[in-house]
């Protein structure tokens, strides 16, 4: 049968159309925003309504639970999630940092430090995004007011404690109502009280089940954003959280000072991890004199860390590292005459322990056009975030320590 002239231009004008909306939609830059919790551990969405978090699982792919880094603690792995590379090598060995080659210390409230590129190795993802030639921007991100590589994000904020939630997800909206040669592709957002309640009252307080609460909010302000500007379906979400919390009290502490005397090292980190420069010649004798201090406190020579931290080779590691148990902490005694003297009996929540603990352990939610739908995988080092990131983005990755099979398994 001769199909007539006219039909055939009409359908062969729709098929033409047809691949020119495909290839639009393929080569639109697509939009991520990266949201963290801080402390917000797997198991939480189950101790406090998380009505927000639990359609993001719902409509993508979630994690039974996310392995942060050694050591679990906020600065290390937040820039190991947006870097690739792990602690013991992008070199933010702890929240507190010796160099010694430089002589100087990095710590949380010394802007002049956190400014300083010299801190920052690896490759933020910002930097991959920007090296593409797309904007990008940080809603507080550890490591995003360094120009890393002569690099800041387009946009970004210095950190404020006190710049309330809702004004950021705000913040991060305006961010992506900006005309289109200005939008960022990559956006980075970062909430801290559901770490900070973890501190105060342990994992199963009231103030954590109402952080709880009150940041799933924020997560749902965001979502309703995205849904008043139609890009939900447009836009890939990922939430993840940098390490877990366990509950700890002023009983269960190991006392350095009862073991080695302050004029014999230099504590760098402490609680409940240990960082420890001993003075010079003094190496060996601190390490024998902690080595077996205390059953509850595990010690080692950088060189003989566990090898599943990865934590040996950068030279910012002090020479020795220590671990308490899970649920007990190592303090200096002033620290413990402080607490007695408040008057308070010292219970709260801790973190910093090994990865492999359950209570250490984070989350990873992410929904969105180019991920699985409604599935839920093994849990995964978050390690891997960065080359999933990259390949959402469809940008080249830097040389990272994640496997790109990971990102495989999220992605549709």
């Amino acid at each position: 049968m001769r199909v007539p002239a006219l039909v055939l231009v009409v359908v062969l004008a729709w098929a033409t159309a047809g691949r020119a909306l495909q290839n639009t939609a393929r080569e639109r830059p697509p939009t991520l925003i990266l949201v963290s919790i801080d402390g917000w551990r797997w198991d939480y969405a189950q101790k406090a309504p998380a009505p927000n978090l639990r359609r993001l699982i719902d409509r993508g792919v979630s994690a039974e639970n996310l392995i942060p880094s050694f050591p679990s603690k906020t600065f290390p792995n937040h820039y190991t999630i947006v870097t690739g590379l792990y602690p013991g090598r992008h070199g933010i060995v702890g929240n507190a940092i010796r160099d010694s080659e430089s002589g100087r210390t990095f710590t949380r409230t010394s802007t002049r430090e956190l400014r300083d590129p010299m801190w920052w190795g690896g490759e933020p993802i910002w930097v991959t995004v920007q090296r593409a030639g797309r904007p990008a921007a940080t809603m507080f991100w550890v490591g995003s007011e360094a120009p890393i590589h002569g690099m800041l994000p387009r946009f970004w904020k210095a950190y404020d404690e006190r710049y309330p939630p809702n004004d950021r997800v705000d913040q991060v909206l305006r961010w992506l109502d900006l005309p289109a040669g200005e939008r960022p592709a990559f956006l980075a957002l970062y909430f801290s009280n559901v770490d900070s309640a973890g501190h105060a009252g342990g994992p199963d307080s009231t103030e954590a089940r109402e952080a709880i609460r009150t940041a799933d909010g924020y997560l749902g302000r965001l979502m309703r954003g995205l849904e008043r500007r139609r890009l939900t379906a447009s836009t890939n979400i990922v939430v993840v959280s940098d390490h877990g919390m366990v509950a700890v009290n002023a009983r269960d502490v190991v006392v350095l000072d009862d073991y080695v005397g302050p004029d014999d090292i230099d504590v760098v980190d402490i609680n409940p991890t240990l960082g420890l420069f001993p003075k010079t010649g003094e190496e060996d004798d601190v390490y024998r004199a902690l080595a077996a201090a205390h059953p509850r406190l595990k010690v080692y020579r950088r060189e003989t860390t566990p090898e599943h931290w990865q934590y040996r080779d950068h030279p910012r590691i002090p020479p020795i590292v220590g671990v308490a148990d899970e649920g007990w902490q190592v303090l200096r005694r002033g620290a413990i005459d402080a607490i007695r003297t408040k008057g308070v009996p010292g219970d709260g929540g801790q973190h910093g322990y090994d990865p492999e603990l359950m209570s250490m352990r984070g989350i990873f939610v992410a929904a969105g056009p180019a991920f699985k739908r409604g599935v839920t995988v093994p849990a995964f080092k978050n390690v891997h975030i960065y080359e999933l990131l990259a390949r959402v983005l469809h940008v080249e990755p830097a040389p990272n320590d994640g496997d790109p099979a990971v990102a495989r398994s999220l992605m549709r």
